[in-house]
């Protein structure tokens, strides 16, 4: 009688092993999103396993992943790669290429359906146990994977509780900043609808400066693994990282506040210098030049992190959109982002323009939820819009065609004198 070996959920075990505390879906999302997008935004030999069950709010990236061309194998239970369906509960992320591996490994069976119990290490030979487990109940053979991407053989201890440490703070800031909100609009007679679309905006702005965190943190482990390493390179990346947590913690703490923007009288080359050295990551290695015509003693009226997140955003967006098959030669070549600051009688203008492809149905681009993009939410020109107005400005999209975009800040100007 042949005798059936039964495989077991030793995903589980590993993931009880490491004795992490619980940890909220949403931020689970954001360590999912931080261990693929650089793989997604920056396409290279690599492969990702993954088994999500729970897609809700990574739908727009699991399909970039599919309609990508990095090797990906799915270990859904409809999937034709299990062996067994054993890991019930049990999901898990794998992103493997020569410069990193991202394990993650988490259970939602937690008795509450905000939370899962989670596993993660990077870059250690730790992966190896994971791996080990997915190859035992996986149809793929995927040794040649493991032996192919490990690119780093030493144990990150530090690195792993390093990443554990981040997580946890940002998930125990994230909560503590939502409930200190409730709290305190508990007896409010703001619309519910106001409460949840200023959280929205919140989570995209911070989701905008841990973005930028990432990419400099890529930046300066390529510059860490040089035989000459560039000193100015690192701190100026550190000092970018930074910055931008500042932002983003700065952000929680106005989701506790209903009150308005803090306008004050700000120079606007510093914040538009400011929000170009953030903002540069995002055409690292893209061939994007970016131009900045800075016009000296320039003063506004506004709130300076709050106009320096619309710039970013508009920069972002602008490195976004070279991100097409279709560039002619020419733009190819000569891909640029420039910045401009001038003075117009009493206000100030910003204009930010590139020789990307042009905008589709520009008449909707200022809408709530209206998206181009395969993973995008459709609120980050709605946001910058109302931010500007909230600094009784105005942004508009000045100038389109087929291979040129331009869009406009303007704000009131105030003098110079302290």
């Amino acid at each position: 009688m042949k005798k059936i070996v039964r495989q077991q959920n030793y995903l589980r075990e590993l993931i009880d092993s490491q004795g992490n505390r619980f940890l909220s879906k949403q931020a689970l999302r954001c360590l999912v999103r931080s261990a693929l997008e650089p793989l997604l935004d920056s396409p290279e030999s690599g492969v990702v396993l993954y088994r999500i069950v729970d897609t809700d709010g990574l739908q727009g990236l699991l399909k970039r992943l599919e309609f990508s061309d990095i090797e990906s194998f799915s270990y859904a239970d409809n999937s034709k790669n299990l062996v067994e369906k054993v890991w019930a509960n049990t999901e898990f992320l794998c992103v493997l290429t020569h410069r990193y591996v991202a394990i993650l490994l988490w259970d939602s069976h937690t008795g509450d359906d905000r939370t899962v119990r989670y596993y993660s290490v990077y870059n250690s030979k730790l992966q190896r146990e994971a791996l080990d487990i997915i190859k035992r109940n996986s149809k793929v053979d995927i040794s040649p994977y493991m032996e192919k991407y490990n690119p780093d053989r030493r144990d990150n201890i530090l690195l792993n509780a390093s990443l554990r440490r981040l997580l946890d703070n940002m998930d125990e800031a994230s909560s503590d900043a939502v409930l200190g909100y409730a709290e305190k609009n508990a007896a409010s007679i703001q619309p519910v609808d106001y409460n949840i679309k200023k959280t929205r905006i919140t989570a995209h702005e911070i989701k905008n400066q841990l973005s930028i965190c990432d990419l400099y943190s890529e930046i300066i482990r390529k510059y860490a693994n040089k035989e000459v390493i560039d000193k100015e390179g690192i701190i100026n990346a550190a000092n970018s990282i930074t910055k931008a947590l500042k932002m983003a913690g700065n952000s929680l703490i106005a989701l506790k506040s209903s009150e308005e923007p803090e306008l004050k009288r700000c120079n606007l080359s510093e914040v538009v210098e400011s929000s170009v050295e953030l903002s540069k990551v995002y055409a690292e290695g893209k061939n994007i030049r970016i131009e900045v015509e800075n016009t000296p003693d320039i003063y506004v009226l506004a709130d300076e992190e709050k106009l320096a997140a619309v710039i970013i955003n508009l920069i972002k967006n602008a490195a976004e959109a070279f991100e097409i098959d279709e560039l002619s030669d020419n733009v190819q070549n000569d891909k640029y982002i420039k910045i401009t600051t001038e003075k117009e009688e009493d206000f100030a203008e910003v204009r930010i323009s590139n020789n990307a492809p042009g905008i589709k149905k520009p008449e909707d681009i200022f809408k709530e939820g209206f998206t181009t993009k395969a993973a995008g939410s459709g609120l980050g020109l709605w946001i910058c819009k109302k931010s500007i107005e909230e600094q009784l400005g105005e942004l508009e999209l000045s100038r389109f065609s087929e291979d040129y975009t331009e869009f406009t800040i303007r704000l009131g100007l105030v003098k110079g004198e302290d």
